[in-house]
């Protein structure tokens, strides 16, 4: 039976010490997780050019957006402040275009981390910068240890979604990341929260399978923890059913 082919968006990164030297990349993580799930993964490098990303999205059975550098806020209507990281406005051009494409297929996507808040501004939804603009005490949600270590509790509350049917009422998670969903994006659905009340999961009901998940499933399934490999399980699965 043929494998579900998993599209993994990448990175546009420029190579320090060298010039004008630019390469595509993404974290192995989630190539590892795609395969021990039941996925072949296939990289999507960068490119503005809407024909070739129609045609290489053609090629695939599900989508994940994958994890990395901080979007531009003019994408949601804001100036730059105190806290933004590094920006990529290629990745960005490119992503949205992907974004925009896939979702005519009706095939699953599944947003970690950037990819979780790429979705949320595609949909009209606004991010914290970064956490100090959050305005409450906050957890800390950049670790700076194992990538595979959970460091706080999700909680899960919503009731019919991937997450609740995994897990139930919660689970623990790793974290790394220092900005987060403020508005929430047109047609979505907070699924999960931290303590602190950082949304950490929504999905659009009307869609067959669309989970945006702000931790980093990817980085503990690829070191063996079998809780986060349900996720990517699961959505292959969805991957393999005809839409």
């Amino acid at each position: 039976m043929k494998k579900p082919i998993i599209g993994i968006t990448s990175a546009y990164e420029k190579e320090e010490g060298l010039r004008n030297y630019h390469r595509t990349t993404v974290s192995i993580d989630y190539t590892k997780s795609v395969v021990v799930s039941g996925g072949i993964p296939l990289v999507i490098p960068v490119t503005k050019d809407r024909e070739i990303i129609k045609a290489q999205l053609e090629l695939i059975d599900g989508l994940i957006l994958s994890g990395g550098a901080d979007i531009n806020p003019f994408l949601y209507g804001q100036d730059f402040k105190e806290g933004i990281g590094i920006i990529s406005p290629e990745r960005d051009e490119c992503e949205m275009i992907i974004l925009e494409e896939f979702l005519k297929t009706g095939k699953p996507i599944l947003g970690i981390c950037r990819g979780h808040q790429l979705i949320n501004i595609y949909f009209n939804g606004t991010l914290f910068q970064d956490m100090r603009y959050y305005g409450k005490d906050y957890l800390k949600h950049g670790q700076e240890l194992y990538p595979e270590l959970a460091t706080h509790i999700v909680n899960i509350v919503e009731k019919d979604n991937m997450l609740a049917k995994l897990y139930g009422d919660k689970v623990a998670t790793n974290s790394f990341h220092h900005q987060s969903v403020d508005r929430l994006g047109e047609g979505l659905t907070v699924i999960a929260k931290a303590n602190d009340g950082i949304v950490e999961a929504f999905q659009k009901k009307d869609h067959k399978f669309l989970y945006g998940i702000q931790w980093h499933p990817e980085m503990m399934t690829a070191r063996g923890n079998q809780d986060m490999k349900k996720i990517f399980e699961t959505f292959i699965k969805y991957c393999d059913i005809e839409a």
